[in-house]
């Protein structure tokens, strides 16, 4: 395989992606990208073809998803030719086939039971936030997507909200179920003309009592 042709649209956190890799010089290629842009759903889009499924956007499942990847004859590239090594993977981590990446065997206990209790905490924290918020909905993928622009970057999302979540004092919203707010319906409505019509009024009025405040708030310093 020379050349192998990427058309993605709508894989996961993949808007959209077109690309040619270019195997006749060099045979290996690297792809790089900044925290939360792509990397993990360009990955699970590969891990779906070394499965033999479809793949799909998590989050807007409407949305019609396209996966051509093909070689230099424009043959798509076969399951057998896909292998794909994640980063920490629960079903993959004690296998041989991860082992060999790690030479030095301490190295490798010590990696694998490091990762091994990362994925056991971050259980414990999913758990916890799927029964206070009540929800019925996938909570790492929500929340990777409200604070990357994949469904995929959780512990990139944990860490931007870290130090906001720190200095909150009162979530005022805490006790309200996740999924009366993202409902369907609700949000269905928010993407109305007169639902847009409102907030943008709210907005305008917030931004006005905020300057009034600031300036009452200097006055009462003076």
């Amino acid at each position: 395989m020379n050349k192998v042709t990427l058309n993605l649209r709508h894989c996961y956190g993949i808007k959209s992606l077109t690309a040619t890799l270019d195997f006749s010089k060099e045979r290996v290629q690297a792809i790089y990208a900044p925290n939360g842009v792509m990397k993990s759903s360009f990955a699970q889009t590969f891990h779906d073809i070394s499965q033999d499924v479809e793949s799909k956007d998590r989050i807007f499942q409407d949305r019609t998803c396209v996966r051509e990847v093909r070689d230099e004859t424009g043959s798509d590239i076969s399951s057998g030719s896909v292998f794909v090594v994640r980063p920490y993977d629960k079903d993959f981590a004690h296998t041989e086939k991860t082992s060999i990446l790690l030479v030095d065997a301490n190295l490798r206990k010590e990696y694998e039971q490091l990762q091994a209790r990362i994925e056991k905490q971050k259980g414990f924290l999913l758990d916890a936030l799927q029964k206070h918020c009540k929800s019925k909905k996938d909570i790492e993928a929500e929340v990777s997507s409200a604070f990357t622009s994949s469904d995929q970057e959780f512990e990139t999302a944990l860490t931007r909200i870290q130090t906001e979540l720190t200095e909150m004092h009162d979530a005022v919203f805490a006790d309200v179920p996740y999924d009366t707010v993202f409902d369907e319906k609700v949000l269905a409505f928010l993407r109305t003309e007169e639902a847009q019509a409102v907030i943008a009024i709210y907005e305008v009025v917030l931004l006005v009592w905020t300057k009034k405040r600031q300036s009452l708030d200097r006055a009462a310093g003076c």
